[in-house]
């Protein structure tokens, strides 16, 4: 049971109307995280800017980006997004097997080395950002990624962990998962 209700479209006044209608034209619907969210309109607007720039626009591709999400909402332990972003990861061209391979990437050769070294960095940031090995690892991602991806990739983790944390604190109820017409 969620902490907070969501605050409905039909609730909503209309500054938290237009954040609304901003996710229902990008994404098609507005996630229970937004919509509880809106019980602060301070913070609201910023944070949704943000969240939705994140499905925007990006250097890095959908399935690189989806497989990010992923290991930081793994990570996080965050049920709830991570059934949503499974989901994602799938319609950007992983697979079932690749998905479950995410624990034990190291070994695996369902990711290639690119792809080993992005969920390296998710590891470092979730667990010890201040103990990223200052030449090697950075000197990988260096020749691997372009600087802006680097960036991209970092903003990313930390952007999905905030909402991760926001919704395991709250208990923000998941969002159905759309099913494809057929």
């Amino acid at each position: 049971m969620p902490r907070y209700l969501p605050i409905q479209t039909d609730a909503a006044h209309s500054d938290i109307q237009k954040v609304y209608d901003s996710f229902e034209k990008e994404l098609g619907f507005v996630p229970n995280y937004i919509k509880t969210l809106a019980h602060s309109p301070h913070y609201l607007g910023p944070i949704a800017k943000v969240y939705l720039q994140l499905h925007g626009e990006s250097s890095l591709s959908e399935k690189l980006r989806q497989l990010l999400i992923l290991k930081t909402c793994k990570l996080d332990r965050c049920k709830s997004t991570l059934d949503w972003h499974q989901e994602q990861a799938l319609k950007a061209g992983w697979t079932e097997e690749q998905l479950g391979a995410t624990e034990a990437f190291q070994d695996s050769d369902h990711f290639n080395q690119y792809e080993r070294d992005a969920l390296v960095l998710v590891e470092y940031l979730l667990t010890a950002p201040d103990e990223i090995p200052q030449n090697a690892f950075w000197t990988t991602l260096d020749n691997h990624f372009t600087s802006d991806q680097v960036v991209e990739m970092i903003s990313l983790v930390g952007v999905v962990n905030m909402v991760n944390r926001f919704v395991l604190a709250v208990e923000v109820e998941s969002d159905p998962i759309p099913v494809e017409a057929g």
